[in-house]
Formats: structure tokens, C-alpha cells, sequence
């Protein structure tokens, strides 16, 4: 009786080789999807561009300036805004994974931050506000589980930027 060709040995360093290279491949594969279906932590300047924010605001803008920052117990937070370049519009967002359980949910309870009146969004998240202030400024915060989302805009009128912000805020939601 013929032995099997070596390919088919189930011992020895080649087989324990082959083994260690097929989980390390899968782990690498099992990381891309997860990152490509959003598993992981968003930088929100790559979601809403900066052409993207030219056609909300309607002007040229500035180069987006921000940060994405990393704190303890799995704390993350995209923060970015983009200026118009001749005159005082603005989109800011802040993308806040909480990390604790239930400090998201908690941050949500108390906005509006200048106790302001408050008008409830259906439809995004798991909760949705907008939040028109005096400064012009119309700001609307989405919980999703424990990821607070603010997305404000400046220098235009509340009432023609609320289905704006639905709509960066459900693109921004699908990249989570």
C-alpha cells in the first residue's frame, strides 16, 4: 500500500505550519470585514468630506480640522468641524463613544446643555433631538446604543437645516 503524499500528514512542523498560516489568515480576514462593516471606531471627517460639506453649506470651506481621540475604557471620540472660508458658516460633529455602559444614554437625558427648548426627531438612533439655540447655531444629537452624535450647523436657518442633519446623521449611523 502506497503512503499518502506528504500533504496529507496530519503531524510534524509543515502541517502545524500550514495550520498556524490558515488561523492567521482568517483572523486578518475576520478584521477587515469586521472594519469594513463597521465594527470599528469611525473617523467622522472621512464619512462627511469636505466636498460634502460644501454642498450642505453652500460655500467653499476650510480644510476640516479635528481630532479622533482614544481615552480609557474603550472611551473614543471623532471631533470635526468645517468653516467656511468667507463668512460665519459652519458644520460641526462629534461622533462620542461613551465606553462605559449607559454614560451615553445619560449624556442624552440632560440636552439640551442650556436647557433650551428641544424638538424630538422620529426615526434616527435609538433617540433623536434638535436643538436650535440663539448663536444661530442648530444642533441635533442622536443615541445610538451607547454612541452619543452631534451634528450642528451654523449660519443657516434652523427650519432649513433639520432634514440636512437626518440625513448626515443616518449616513454617519451606517458606518458604526
Amino acid at each position: 500500500m502506497k503512503p499518502l503524499p506528504s500533504q496529507f500528514e496530519f503531524h510534524g512542523g509543515d502541517f502545524v505550519r500550514r495550520t498556524l498560516v490558515s488561523f492567521a489568515i482568517s483572523i486578518i480576514i475576520c478584521a477587515g470585514v469586521h472594519s469594513a462593516t463597521g465594527g470599528g471606531k469611525i473617523d467622522v471627517s472621512k464619512v462627511v468630506t469636505k466636498s460634502d460639506a460644501e454642498k450642505i453649506l453652500g460655500v467653499p470651506v476650510k480644510d476640516a480640522k479635528g481630532r479622533n481621540q482614544n481615552g480609557t475604557d474603550g472611551y473614543y471620540d471623532s471631533e470635526w468641524s468645517y468653516y467656511a472660508i468667507k463668512s460665519d458658516k459652519a458644520l460641526i460633529f462629534d461622533v462620542l463613544y461613551a465606553g462605559k455602559p449607559g454614560l451615553a444614554a445619560t449624556m442624552f437625558s440632560i440636552l439640551p446643555a442650556d436647557g433650551g427648548k428641544s424638538t424630538r426627531i422620529d426615526g434616527l438612533g435609538d433617540k433623536a433631538i434638535l436643538c436650535p439655540n440663539e448663536t444661530g447655531m442648530a444642533m441635533l444629537h442622536v443615541l445610538k446604543g451607547n454612541t452619543l452624535i452631534t451634528i450642528g450647523i451654523h449660519g443657516l436657518p434652523a427650519s432649513a437645516v433639520v432634514d440636512t442633519e437626518k440625513s448626515m446623521a443616518t449616513k454617519i449611523l451606517a458606518n458604526l
